[in-house]
């Protein structure tokens, strides 16, 4: 894209700032403990309810009452594992702060853009101070849209944003790992720009702020 035009950056989260998962700290502290929420969660989801979740079409009270249909656990037990993990979430190098904020300086906007779940807001963003590094943060559960969603080639989990602060596709720069969003929005005219890692992440930002 043409880097003069760009207004506004939105940036992934996991994958992209984090290569941590969400019970990142679970599977460290219990190993099995972590692998069988985590197979409730995505491996015994036919009807893809963890998409609902992350649609917030569902919250983090109905999730834990279906983990804790095994008896494993019990619903609180659930809801305090979550609150626990996301609130021990962080990104892969702290560095990525200074640079975002030299970005800001320069006059582009810098949105967190993830696809993600009610804990996610709950716990994660108040606990790592999200807001302050952010000029915005849209979150699926929220915006009740994923990011591959789109009708009559609009990207619903951007539109709102994007009127509201008149900007069009255009101008804008998604930083994405996840296949499925990076199609679905250059399919729509949205410029994407594909990492696999933090790591990459970190490295196309600081030479963006040097264009800037």
């Amino acid at each position: 894209m043409n880097i003069s035009k760009l207004k506004v950056l939105f940036i992934d989260w996991f994958n992209t700032l984090t290569s941590r998962a969400f019970l990142h700290k679970l599977r460290q502290d219990d190993p099995q403990l972590f692998s069988r929420i985590d197979q409730k969660i995505f491996d015994q989801s036919p009807t893809g309810w963890h998409l609902e979740w992350a649609r917030g079409k569902i919250g983090q009270e109905e999730v834990a009452e279906i983990i804790a249909r095994d008896g494993l656990l019990s619903k609180q037990e659930v809801l305090d594992i979550f609150a626990d993990c996301c609130k021990h979430q962080n990104v892969d190098n702290e560095e990525i702060w200074e640079v975002i904020a030299k970005i800001r300086k320069r006059g582009v906007k810098v949105v967190l853009a993830t696809d993600n779940w009610d804990i996610f807001c709950r716990y994660t963003i108040p606990a790592l101070s999200l807001e302050r590094h952010f000029d915005d943060i849209l979150s699926s559960d929220t915006v009740g849209f994923l990011k591959r969603d789109t009708d009559s080639g609009k990207l619903l989990f951007f539109e709102g944003y994007l009127r509201k602060n008149g900007i069009d596709y255009e101008e804008c720069l998604l930083i994405d790992d996840s296949p499925a969003n990076i199609s679905r929005c250059c399919e729509c005219g949205l410029p994407v720009l594909k990492v696999s890692s933090p790591i990459d992440t970190l490295i196309f930002l600081k030479e963006l702020e040097e264009k800037l």
